[in-house]
């Protein structure tokens, strides 16, 4: 075949030699680029993505990672102004303690103790505190002593109303919460 091959090729045209050689350098060339240059280039552009994308990934993990540090500093900081589980802590007595002092214990008119469990091992004390006919200096000191507690109490509900007889004396129900980690 080779023989037959090189008769043809001598019997050509030197024009026509030229025209087969371009041809064939540009059908060699073109598959070159089709099998060789094009999927690494399609490969390179996917790893130029990938590596992106991994970059800002990154980004935000360490966003993350600093987010975390700073909630466990928090959490830390919330842990350590927890009454102990063996403290003896009593979120019942201790707003008893502040009425005395806000002078307003005997116009309590219902204290509602109720304990629960949380996940992770704390436990939430909330105290529905019930008081009637209370004037707003005594109630602002009665806050005041639960803001000023040794540890970490919320008010989270707060709900004030005047009285219509007298509308100087206020009706408030106040809920207290205090968390022990267990």
């Amino acid at each position: 075949m080779t023989p037959q091959l090189r008769e043809r090729w001598k019997q050509l045209a030197p024009r026509e030699r030229t025209l087969l050689m371009i041809g064939g350098a540009i059908t060699v060339i073109s598959l070159l680029f089709v099998l060789a240059v094009d999927p690494l280039l399609s490969t390179l552009d996917r790893l130029n993505r990938q590596a992106a994308k991994k970059h800002k990934e990154s980004g935000e993990l360490a966003m993350l990672a600093q987010e975390y540090a700073l909630k466990q500093a928090r959490l830390a900081n919330s842990e350590s102004r927890m009454p102990a589980a063996d403290s003896g802590f009593s979120l019942l007595a201790f707003l008893e303690d502040a009425a005395t002092t806000a002078h307003i214990r005997d116009r309590i008119a219902g204290m509602q103790p109720q304990e629960q469990t949380l996940p992770q091992g704390y436990q939430e004390t909330a105290v529905d505190l019930r008081l009637e006919g209370v004037q707003l200096p005594e109630l602002l000191t009665l806050l005041r002593e639960i803001e000023q507690a040794p540890y970490d109490l919320h008010v989270r509900h707060f709900q004030v109303r005047p009285k219509f007889d007298n509308p100087i004396n206020l009706d408030a129900t106040i809920r207290v919460l205090s968390y022990v980690k267990g």
